[in-house]
């Protein structure tokens, strides 16, 4: 059976995707089919080649000036093209019809890294996505129906983001960017004889819902923003490459986790607390619904934290462990832990303790104790105004251990600290 990658949209956020490929070299994972639109087109014809070192190299060293001349850097986001072209005067406006940013380096740069000899050469079979632009109709190409020749003008037709950048002319016919027609093109790659697909979609709302969860696909998100589709910073593209090799690497089940890196072995001894942390979350639910008028209709979603706990499942049924390691990266973010470390359970657990410090620490654990849900939601507003996360989850946690709130107290803590309980939860739970 073969098996297809397939590679999103998305500007320089593509440094994703060469993150993943390493990921999938580290693995010792084949592929036989690559398709990508845009950056994804560029990509994949690098994934072709099957030089991952060399396309390390040039993402690192790539600049803006690689794309485009020095006197349309705007800024580096795509925001700041489409604002720049829309700003006041019909000079302005009337050259995004035409297409408003000189990227005449664009095709050197990718006639330099792009080598379409060792692409018809290669064992591995490649697809991209262009549409014409004289009647919007769209072509999903294969290398093979592509003119020798040729292959690099269709890669910067299917990367050419019209009308940000110029339309590419190809014969006598203009072509613009993949993304117009199909930005991730799983379909292509099914059609090409893929059986088995790794989908690196650059979105962290998948663009193509309907293939997550189906048992011949692994779709691969990224566990944080990536920034904007033209960050040229190369501290922004190590991070995104970096990203992206983590993610791959929890989808085949390396480490465990959703945002950070745990080492599935170091799970190991934590059964206990795994099951204190989901009989904490019962108990506090079922607290905040004692004495509710209906349950029917609520004045308020005390369901927040359970939100929070299932923000990455996707559908699918969540395990107790699940809970628990969501917990676990509930309560690092707050305290600001790095998401580049790979964790062991037991030095998280430090780490977070430590962040935390002492009872003494916490002099406003006392605003808690108020039955009165309106004084209740007040102190508690007032507070976060005044205190960082941190510092209400020290509050919270010490509060918990030395207190046993009421069902008013409750509920005002799930609804207005969701994500604060869910830390103080895992904390308590691994005493």
């Amino acid at each position: 059976m073969k098996r297809g990658v397939v590679l999103s949209g998305g500007g320089t956020k593509g440094a994703y995707e060469i993150g993943v490929w390493r990921a999938l070299n580290e693995l010792g994972i084949d592929y036989q089919i690559v398709t990508g639109t845009s950056i994804g087109s560029i990509n994949g014809a690098l994934m072709t080649m099957q030089d991952y070192e060399r396309s390390e190299k040039m993402w690192l060293g790539m600049q803006m000036g690689d794309l485009m001349n020095e006197s349309y850097q705007r800024g580096h986001t795509m925001q700041g093209f489409v604002k720049s072209l829309f700003s006041p005067g019909e000079f302005m406006r009337s050259k995004v019809s035409a297409g408003a940013v000189d990227n005449s380096p664009f095709p050197e740069f990718i006639h330099t890294n792009i080598d379409e000899e060792v692409i018809r050469k290669s064992p591995v079979d490649y697809g991209l996505v262009t549409v014409r632009n004289r009647d919007r109709k769209p072509f999903s190409l294969t290398k093979s129906m592509i003119p020798e020749g040729l292959l690099p003008d269709y890669i910067i037709a299917s990367s050419s983001v019209y009308p940000v950048f110029p339309m590419h002319l190809i014969g006598n016919e203009y072509y613009i960017d993949g993304m117009y027609h199909d930005n991730l093109p799983i379909d292509l790659a099914v059609s090409m004889g893929a059986g088995e697909l790794i989908v690196v979609d650059l979105h962290q709302e998948a663009q193509h819902p309907d293939y997550e969860g189906r048992p011949y696909v692994t779709y691969i998100t990224p566990s944080e923003n990536l920034g904007g589709i033209l960050a040229f910073d190369p501290v922004v593209i190590r991070r995104n490459i970096e990203m992206g090799y983590r993610d791959a690497m929890r989808c085949f089940g390396r480490y465990k986790g959703y945002v950070y890196c745990f080492q599935p072995e170091s799970l190991q001894g934590f059964d206990a607390a795994v099951e204190r942390f989901n009989l904490f979350c019962a108990q506090g639910q079922a607290i905040a619904n004692l004495n509710v008028k209906t349950k029917l209709k609520r004045s308020m979603d005390v369901n927040q934290m359970f939100k929070l706990l299932e923000k990455y499942a996707r559908g699918h049924a969540v395990k107790k462990e699940d809970y628990f390691i969501r917990g676990a990266e509930i309560a690092a973010e707050v305290c600001g832990l790095s998401h580049e470390t790979i964790w062991d359970m037991k030095d998280l657990v430090t780490a977070v303790k430590e962040k935390i410090g002492s009872f003494e620490s916490y002099p406003d654990q006392k605003v808690f104790d108020c039955e009165n849900p309106n004084a209740l939601y007040r102190r508690i507003k007032a507070l976060k105004k005044e205190k960082e996360p941190v510092y209400l989850l020290g509050c919270l946690y010490h509060y918990g251990k030395h207190s046993d709130p009421g069902y008013e107290i409750m509920r005002g803590i799930m609804w207005s600290l969701p994500r604060e309980l869910a830390a103080s939860i895992f904390l308590r739970s691994v005493e």
